[in-house]
């Protein structure tokens, strides 16, 4: 069912200071930079092979990613796993009895698909899944 690690989402205090670390110290450069003001975040995305990794900064303290920021400090937020026919998973881990995040498949700021379990429906581990690739600008 999983067919690779489709992203990787690291929680920062800033997105500029790791970017020029990464810069730095790998070499690596950013595919993309965001600002999602309305969601209270900006972020800066790395294509790693076949996986995308992004380091997500929170503009508003009301956020999730703030909150763990907070309570953990800089860090991984979640790993999504690369899946195929999103749609029809969504509803097979329904009939399974998982906990499912919103009514269906939710389409990410950068272009792919998404559904996430609830952590209570599998040990209290957060389950992202993922289809399709980012969109370029």
């Amino acid at each position: 069912m999983f067919n690779k690690v489709h992203h990787v989402t690291y929680v920062v205090e800033s997105v500029e200071e790791m970017s020029a670390y990464l810069d730095r110290n790998f070499a690596l450069k950013p595919i993309r930079r965001d600002e999602f003001t309305e969601q209270g975040f900006k972020s800066i995305l790395y294509q790693v092979g076949e996986t995308l990794v992004d380091f997500f900064e929170p503009l508003r303290d009301d956020t999730t990613m703030a909150r763990q920021l907070r309570a953990t400090g800089p860090g991984v937020m979640h790993v999504a796993w690369g899946v195929n026919d999103i749609d029809k998973l969504f509803q097979d881990l329904k009939i399974k009895g998982n906990e499912m995040r919103g009514d269906g498949p939710h389409t990410s700021p950068f272009g792919y698909k998404t559904v996430s379990i609830e952590p209570s429906s599998s040990h209290r581990i957060y389950f992202q899944l993922a289809e399709g690739e980012h969109e370029t600008d």
